[in-house]
């Protein structure tokens, strides 16, 4: 028994070190389609690969017409002979490739504008796509022609085909110089990642298609496909990727010298030349630096992204001596990071993923940043070897823009289908009340029985007249009120929100409750028991998670402050394609700080900068991208209270002086005297000790939309 114990240790421990030589020695992609579009011949790199030609591919492209540009010269900044031809579509064009091993693939695409006689490359903008509803480029377009354009993805492939549509903007065409469309390792990119913002942990990575943006060797020199073992770039770090490069120190070893741990990173992960260098703290003369190692990269703001980064400690020469923190856009990703820990060795590779969302990214930059830890460290010290940054594709599906393709006939485009069931109570709400307002005004009936106990109001939700509101207004007590959860009640009192109805004013409005007069089906004493969501309104984070929580209804709310704002709906297909979700559009608009370019002109007309600011502010923290991050209804309140004062401000300062005898408003057909005690008066609270008053929207007499 002894003996065959011993023999099944050994067999064992032949295995393991089998699989780990086989991981590490290289990958033979399942499915492996190289193209030089345009070429007649085939093109071999010098890293051994070759691209098929032309009319060897063209089984896999369907087209109406065959059309190629050629040059024989290139500039001095485009050296790849693959950039010497290309393909031509005046029309909707598909390559179609058959896939033996679904999964994720490398999908590489080459663009630059050669000279043709008919067509102007530099001119043609198109959109690249997938059949199942993925958008690559949206819009894309190369106007210099000096410029080339690599571009680099992750796809996870489920079907047994994958078809890429090049379909031009109507009276343009497109263009491609090469093709890429390789297996990738499924390994390569893990469902779980470390959560920045909010901290956790991110689950669900294999339901995202990547962009890959940046690939840094940090403290090395550029990495080329002929020495990566997929074939992959890695650019220098001196390529202008890092802050303040004084301070750091770059060590670099012998490949050779590189370890890779069984079940951890290979060199699919990364390869040897990566974690063979790396940048380290330079000596800055104290005992303890305050200073991090910092590398900035231009991304494009309103995705998701995956960043990871490649550790290896070349530098130390004990276990146990390296501890450091590790940023990502000045927010903590790991605190006190030991890789004598988590490697159990030195030189040994390591690398760790992290997944930052939308919203903390501002001004298009992605930061990282290594630092000492505040643990005791016999050398306090921070390195970074490589880097990588993917953008992660939205919930519409897109790479490139805020929307998807308009096709869903397949995988996971069908979530976006309208069948899905949302109960978005405060869109709900609203809807239900413009029902009572539309039925209101046909019968031209005010609500009886509201008179009495001193609540006057019409039925009207907003004022037909600010100065009826401040008439009303100014026969109540001046004594500050406040709701349950201790914000004001301004907005309630001016306007009349949040008043009970009472069953008789609803049965009327509803012509007892006919079920063409409500949402869903009607009649007294029916269960409404769920609500199908509307397009516009639907929280994001619904699509990820499958649940609903109290911040999708802060959502719905933020798409109805836009709506108000720029008197459009939601969704409104006959606009130009970026302009159709008004929710995506608005945030893009805010994120370029042009917010104001797409306000309605009658309220732009009116409203004060500093109550649109405060206004839009409120709006877009509704709108965060995930639940967490966005403000409780009572905080939106207090917001909208505040944009409210500032307004009034702004209306006061701007009104001249006039006497009281001519300080009379128009309520219907009467005429109200405004007196010293009638004035309404509003406390704003910021500490700015300013009292101020004007009427609430002095312009809402005009309801109707552009």
């Amino acid at each position: 028994m002894g003996g065959g114990h011993k023999l099944s240790l050994t067999m064992l421990f032949i295995i393991i070190i089998i699989h780990s030589l086989s991981t590490n020695a290289g990958f033979t992609p399942p499915d492996n389609y190289l193209i030089d579009c345009g070429s007649p011949q085939n093109t071999i790199l010098d890293d051994g690969r070759t691209f098929k030609s032309d009319p060897q591919s063209v089984s896999f492209l369907s087209t109406d017409e065959n059309i190629f540009a050629t040059s024989n010269s290139l500039p001095e900044n485009v050296s790849l002979s693959l950039y010497k031809t290309a393909r031509i579509f005046d029309c909707e064009s598909v390559y179609k490739f058959i896939v033996f091993e679904p999964g994720r693939h490398f999908l590489r695409l080459y663009f630059h504008p050669l000279p043709h006689l008919e067509y102007n490359l530099t001119s043609a903008v198109f959109t690249v796509k997938t059949a199942d509803g993925l958008v690559i480029l949206h819009d894309f377009s190369v106007r210099q022609n000096t410029d080339s354009f690599f571009k680099e993805y992750l796809i996870n492939v489920t079907l047994d085909d994958f078809s890429l549509v090049f379909s031009p903007l109507k009276k343009s065409f497109a263009f491609v110089n090469a093709i890429e469309f390789v297996s990738a390792p499924n390994e390569l990119v893990p469902d779980s990642a470390t959560a920045i913002s909010p901290q956790g942990v991110f689950v669900g990575m294999s339901g995202y298609d990547l962009q890959i943006v940046h690939r840094v060797n940090v403290g090395g020199p550029m990495v080329t496909p002929k020495n990566d073992t997929l074939s992959r770039t890695w650019m220098s770090d001196s390529h202008g990727y890092m802050v303040f490069p004084k301070g750091d120190k770059v060590v670099t070893v012998d490949p050779s010298v590189v370890n890779y741990p069984v079940g951890g990173a290979t060199r699919l992960i990364a390869p040897d030349q990566v974690y063979s260098s790396a940048a380290s703290m330079a000596d800055s003369g104290v005992s303890v630096p305050n200073f991090n190692l910092t590398w900035e990269m231009n991304i494009d703001p309103g995705f998701d992204y995956l960043i990871r980064l490649h550790f290896c400690d070349i530098v130390s020469t004990s276990l146990n001596s390296l501890y450091f923190n590790v940023y990502v856009n000045g927010l903590i990703g790991v605190s006190g990071l030991d890789l004598s820990t988590l490697t159990s060795d030195l030189a040994m590779a390591y690398y760790k993923d992290f997944v930052i969302n939308a919203s903390t990214i501002s001004n298009g930059l992605i930061r990282v940043q290594v630092g000492p830890s505040d643990l005791e460290s016999t050398t306090p010290n921070a390195i970074l070897n490589g880097l990588e940054v993917m953008k992660m594709s939205n919930s519409a599906r897109s790479l490139d823009g805020l929307f998807s393709s308009g096709n869903t006939s397949h995988g996971r485009s069908k979530r976006l289908t309208m069948t899905v069931a949302e109960a978005t109570g405060v869109a709900i709400g609203v809807v239900m009340l413009l029902v009572l307002i539309f039925s209101f005004v046909r019968r031209k009936n005010k609500a009886k029985g509201w008179d009495e106990g001193g609540n006057s109001f019409t039925s009207w939700f907003l004022p037909r007249n600010a100065s009826y509101c401040s008439s009303l207004l100014s026969s109540k007590s001046k004594s500050k009120s406040k709701s349950k959860n201790g914000y004001s009640s301004v907005i309630f009192s001016k306007v009349g929100l949040g008043r009970s109805f009472g069953f008789n004013e609803l049965r009327d409005a509803t012509k007892n409750f006919d079920e063409s007069a409500v949402i869903g089906i009607g009649g007294f004493g029916k269960v409404y028991i769920a609500v199908k969501g509307s397009f516009g309104y639907l929280d994001p984070e619904y699509f990820r998670r499958q649940q609903l929580t109290e911040k999708s209804d802060v959502y719905s709310f933020g798409v109805v402050l836009f709506e108000i704002l720029c008197a459009r709906p939601a969704l409104d297909p006959t606009l130009p394609r970026e302009q159709v979700n008004l929710a995506e559009w608005a945030m893009q608009k805010q994120r370029k700080g042009v917010i104001d370019t797409i306000v309605d002109p009658k309220i732009a007309k009116n409203i004060s900068s500093e109550s649109l600011i405060k206004y839009v502010e409120a709006a877009e923290k509704c709108l965060a991208e995930y639940g967490v991050d966005r403000p409780s209804m009572g905080d939106v309140l207090w917001n909208l209270e505040f944009a409210l004062q500032l307004q009034d401000a702004s209306l006061q300062l701007d009104r001249p002086e006039e006497d009281d005898a001519k300080k009379t408003k128009m309520v219907g057909s009467k005429s109200v005297k405004k007196d010293d005690d009638s004035d309404v008066s509003i406390l704003i609270n910021d500490d700015s000790g300013v009292m101020m008053g004007s009427p609430l929207f002095s312009k809402t007499e005009d309801i109707e939309g552009r």
